[in-house]
């Protein structure tokens, strides 16, 4: 598999500095590059609003700089500074060893004169690295120290809560709560006389019963001794008519001549308890699950398509390729601005579909029904991203992730 430059750049806030802002790392580095005759073909990696304290699993772009070095598909590293790379030590010993063993050359925009080629550069590079982390570690402790003043002073910590911003009416909820008596009634309530949620959504008994036990109208209660939520078959995979993701509980009836115990599963929209004439609210998953099974054993991955596997790698790079002069062109005004936005769109949908193929490709290829409803919701989330009910309460469509893996 062929190499090529790869420019990583990274910022910790977003915020309207323009000293490591996007364009001026970005200008830099391609400055540097076309230096050594390798801006034609850079890929560019970022993690934008990420800690440089961070490791790989803390930043995307960082971890995909990882696999393609290890892959050794990487012929140049690019960065504007070390502290772009990394504020840990460990972390950018880790990457300097692996571009030494590779012959990967790191180029810096803004320190072109730091020699990774000899002991006494290295030295230096460790103790620059060492001063950034330690400048990170600073920047934590007066972060730190700031909360402690504000929280000592009296000063609100984290969002504001509801009625405390302009346009949201608390004795609204409150009088709606009064007028019904509970916090369903109190929801449907609230949906009829029109009153704004926060995020503009329709009242659900969650954000009713937080806001309520938030302003002591609700006492506060947990069960002793409540488990996590038990895993299901299909767990965040039902989406109900009115668009909402279904939630699930299990409980036990007992049926038949010897009063044999079942365990029954139950998908509910919870929704649709404050949403005048929504329809029916819930369906058993024993109702589902022959239309699911049905559904799943449509799954086919062509061996032919398993034996590219490879060449999608190369295809993405292609697309991350096709993605910069997108870019480079609209800054150079030969395209405008919808014609980039559709350009990059059909960029994007081509890269989401080999990422779903990536995830679908190590689905195994039957599923045994017997396996725990954890290990068989594993699978099928890796198939669909949602399977959709009707009014009736009756699976109607799944959205593949891959469609053309649905055997007709």
């Amino acid at each position: 598999m062929s190499k090529q430059p790869v420019a990583y750049l990274r910022k910790s806030r977003v915020t309207n500095d323009r000293h490591l802002s996007w364009e001026v790392q970005e200008g830099k580095i391609r400055e540097l590059a076309d230096t050594h005759g390798e801006n034609g073909n850079l890929l560019l990696l970022s993690d934008w609003n990420r800690s440089g304290g961070k490791g790989a699993n803390g930043r995307p772009g960082y971890h995909q700089l990882l696999e393609m070095i290890e892959a050794d598909r990487v012929s140049a590293l690019y960065a504007y500074s070390l502290s772009r790379l990394s504020r840990s030590i460990s972390d950018f010993a880790e990457l300097a060893e692996k571009c030494l063993e590779r012959k990967i050359p790191i180029r810096l925009a803004a320190d072109q004169n730091v020699d990774f080629g000899s002991a006494s550069g290295r030295f230096v590079i460790n103790v620059l690295v060492a001063i950034a982390q330690m400048e990170r570690e600073l920047a934590s402790e007066r972060s730190k120290d700031t909360v402690a003043v504000r929280r000592a002073r009296g000063d609100r910590i984290g969002h504001p809560n509801y009625g405390e911003r302009d346009g949201e009416d608390l004795a609204a909820v409150l009088r709606a709560y009064s007028d019904a008596g509970s916090v369903i009634g109190a929801g449907r309530l609230l949906n009829e006389r029109g009153v704004q949620t926060r995020q503009g959504r329709p009242w659900s008994t969650t954000s009713v019963r937080a806001i309520l036990q938030r302003h002591h109208a609700l006492p506060y209660r947990k069960r002793p001794g409540a488990k996590n939520a038990a895993p299901f078959t299909l767990f965040h995979l039902v989406t109900c008519h009115c668009g909402r993701t279904m939630s699930a509980s299990r409980f036990v009836t007992t049926g038949g001549t010897k009063d044999k115990r079942y365990v029954q599963v139950v998908y509910r929209c919870l929704a649709g308890r404050t949403t005048r004439d929504h329809g029916r609210l819930n369906v058993s998953e024993s109702k589902l699950l022959p239309w699911v099974k049905a559904e799943a054993a449509r799954f086919r991955v062509p061996f032919e398509e398993i034996e590219i596997r490879e060449q999608d790698e190369g295809r993405r790079l292609e697309l991350e390729a096709r993605r910069q002069r997108v870019i480079d062109n609209y800054e150079d005004a030969l395209i405008d601005k919808a014609e980039r936005d559709k350009k990059l769109l059909k960029i994007g949908d081509e890269l989401a579909t080999l990422e779903a193929a990536d995830r679908v490709l190590d689905v195994p290829q039957a599923i045994d029904w017997s396996w725990e409803p954890k290990a068989i919701n594993g699978v099928l989330r890796a198939l669909w991203d949602h399977v959709e009910l009707d009014a009736d309460m009756h699976p109607v469509r799944a959205e593949w992730r891959v469609p053309e893996w649905r055997r007709a």
